[in-house]
């Protein structure tokens, strides 16, 4: 049941020729794929996980870009 299954998905995907589509396909698969990754993880393994999502969720310690660049050249000017 299984493979008949995949191979029905496989002719769906074969058959759409909307690249936008195939994008939001793709992004769905990935996040369902990730979700499924953490299943093997130890308990310490998924807090670790849960603290850096959250942590990239909140923009702790995150800088944007012309931030970094700021900073990075305010210290080369320094030496």
């Amino acid at each position: 049941m299984k493979k008949e299954l995949r191979k029905e998905l496989h002719q769906i995907i074969d058959e759409i020729e909307d690249e936008q589509v195939l994008y939001i396909l793709k992004e769905d698969l990935a996040n369902y794929a990730t979700t499924n990754m953490a299943k093997g993880l130890s308990a310490m393994q998924l807090t670790q996980l849960d603290k850096a999502i959250e942590q990239a969720d909140s923009s702790i310690d995150l800088q944007d870009w012309e931030s970094f660049k700021r900073n990075i050249q305010d210290k080369w000017k320094e030496e």
